[in-house]
């Protein structure tokens, strides 16, 4: 049984890079799964944890960098793994330092899972992670991104390796069921934390061109709440009502929200690979997304795409949605599903990382 050492800058966030990771050692029973936070660990993902034969944290901070290297080079000669999967830029770099001059390297996949649509706006921490992946980027037996756009901007910022791939993030099919049954009025989905790139500004005014519509709007996300002051203010702005947008704050269950829902709305300026996209779908709800990242190659035909910052053509996406008959509403609730049972199921995404793996160096 081959032997896969993931090394990740944390194992501790929620956030896209770390899902896969867990869903992926959940889907691999033919590997052994070793793990390596450079930072920190917790019981986050304590199912895919349960998975793995050992696991590590280094608790880096950026000023211990040369002995988490030592550290970390420590574990992989110690492991001899057949294959090292990174996550991410930090742990991306700190690998591939950590193996120079090693014989018997393993083969080593960097994985970048981040939009570089903007580099100047990035922390200095990425920065100079970003730096160093252009100097490092040819050792590594190859790259994997989860996203086309991604692949794109990488390789144009000067990331260079002949052997890239495109895995998309996947989902596990039976956590998110179609609901066949339609809500009236029809209710619109939104989920994503209060934040610059998720686009609020034109979600809210967007809401407010169609008030006087029967359409209710479900928004859920961390910040997402009259609590929070902006949020009290874009409502106000646009004296939009309780009974017709629901402010939801951060929610647990998404299953659950997605089945109370008749269709997804994404109001991002900026996105890498939009899990969020592919969770919707799975759960048979047509698509409402700005055009970023892979947003298009996720939805296609079975949804609208429209341009980032733009409320008048989100307003008018869903209101061609909502006018809609029942029968094309239900077809297409079929349709998004079988989009990702076809392209974006955790087992098909898995086999799709064992057989990178395999290649040689």
């Amino acid at each position: 049984m081959k032997k896969v050492l993931h090394i990740i800058t944390s194992f501790a966030a929620v956030g896209g890079a770390e899902m896969m990771l867990s869903r992926l050692i959940q889907t691999q029973p033919d590997y052994k799964h070793y793990v390596v936070a450079l930072i920190d660990i917790n019981d986050t993902y304590q199912s895919a944890l349960q998975c793995c034969e050992a696991y590590y944290a280094l608790h880096w901070n950026g000023v211990n960098t040369i002995q988490s290297i030592l550290k970390l080079r420590k574990i992989i000669k110690a492991l001899q793994p057949d294959v090292i999967q990174g996550w991410m830029y930090h742990a991306n770099v700190l690998t591939s330092l950590s193996v120079m001059g090693l014989h018997n390297k393993p083969n080593i996949f960097w994985g970048i899972h981040h939009s570089l649509a903007s580099p100047k706006d990035e922390s200095i921490s990425t920065k100079i992670a970003l730096v160093l992946s252009k100097i490092l980027a040819s050792q590594p037996t190859g790259i994997i991104y989860c996203a086309y756009s991604s692949l794109e901007q990488h390789q144009n910022f000067g990331l260079n390796n002949a052997n890239s791939h495109v895995i998309a993030n996947g989902v596990f099919l039976d956590k998110f069921q179609p609901n066949f049954e339609l809500n009236s009025p029809t209710v619109i989905g939104f989920a994503g934390r209060y934040h610059a790139a998720k686009g609020y500004p034109y979600l809210f005014e967007a809401m407010a061109k169609l008030k006087d519509e029967p359409i209710i709007f479900k928004i859920a996300g961390r910040g997402a709440s009259v609590e929070n002051p902006e949020v009290k203010a874009l409502f106000e702005q646009y004296q939009l009502s309780t009974n017709k947008v629901q402010l939801l704050g951060q929610i647990s269950d998404m299953p659950a929200f997605y089945q109370s829902i008749d269709a997804f709305l994404m109001t991002s300026i900026t996105e890498g690979f939009p899990n969020v996209l592919v969770e919707a779908m799975a759960s048979g709800l047509p698509c409402i997304s700005t055009d970023v990242g892979d947003a298009r190659y996720i939805v296609q035909e079975f949804g609208s795409i429209v341009p980032p910052r733009d409320a008048d053509a989100l307003a008018t996406a869903i209101l061609n949605y909502v006018n809609l008959s029942v029968t094309e509403k239900l077809e297409l609730k079929q349709l998004t599903r079988q989009r990702v049972e076809q392209n974006f199921s955790i087992g098909n995404v898995s086999q799709q990382y064992a057989a990178t793996w395999r290649q040689q160096a």
